[in-house]
């Protein structure tokens, strides 16, 4: 499926014109998905008591995995979840293509930030295929799972901020802008981690305490990310097609 470009005539991507709608629906999707997933899912948990109420991401009152564990919520947290994965992994192939047909001077750079985005979509796959279950084994799996998301996740937008930093302004004149919150998004997860990493060693009833609020937090930043790089799509004439190769008669 290759990209198809505006003539060489235009010289350049547009501002003003209106290209496909297909990425920029693909980077809200991948985003307001999982978000909305996780909210509805802790609604319908605390509704049934298998959660109580409050705000988690400052009560840090229950973990993302206790909203999806049973009940109606779990139908809906693993339905939008497993098709997210899919998403998810669509979002980074549309940068991976779009930057290296658009001239990437670091290739080696975009191809870590694909299979280290898969590779995150691999460890949702793992987390949701087995939540809920019971036993060591789907304990481990989950918790494997979890690191391969976030670190995974936070390691291919850290790179992609990169990338879209140093594209030449023509193909996007918004590129710098995106990439420049893209980091700053990802200094505040590492931030967040480190700081989870220190209280873990200063007093560990306390990061007990913390540590669901600090999961809620980094799910927000990191869905976050998503959505800031729809901001690339609002005013693009870059196009995804379909095209059918001819083959000559022998």
């Amino acid at each position: 499926m290759p990209p198809v470009f505006p003539p060489q005539s235009t010289q350049a991507i547009s501002a003003t014109r209106r290209g496909s709608r297909a990425p920029l629906l693909l980077c809200i999707a991948s985003a307001a998905i999982p978000f909305l997933a996780v909210q509805v899912s802790y609604l319908l948990a605390a509704e049934a008591g298998s959660v109580p109420w409050c705000i988690p991401y400052i009560d840090s009152c229950t973990s993302i995995s206790a909203t999806g564990r049973s009940g109606t919520a779990s139908y809906v947290f693993r339905g939008a979840m497993l098709p997210s994965s899919i998403l998810i992994a669509a979002f980074w192939w549309l940068h991976w293509r779009w930057m290296r047909d658009a001239g990437s001077t670091s290739p080696i750079r975009l191809r870590s930030m694909l299979w280290l985005g898969w590779t995150a979509c691999l460890g949702l796959v793992l987390y949701v295929s087995v939540l809920g279950e019971a036993g060591e084994l789907w304990r481990l799996q989950r918790r494997i799972g979890t690191v391969l998301f976030f670190s995974f996740t936070f390691l291919a937008q850290l790179l992609l901020a990169a990338e879209l930093r140093h594209l030449p302004a023509h193909v996007a004149p918004v590129a710098p802008w995106v990439g420049r919150w893209l980091l700053r998004l990802c200094w505040m997860m590492l931030f967040i981690g480190v700081f989870s990493v220190i209280i873990q060693t200063i007093d560990e009833r306390w990061h007990d305490a913390i540590e669901d609020g600090i999961e809620w937090q980094l799910a927000l930043v990191l869905q976050l990310n998503f959505l800031i790089c729809s901001r690339l799509w609002w005013r693009s004439d870059w196009h995804l097609g379909f095209h059918r190769e001819e083959q000559s008669g022998s």
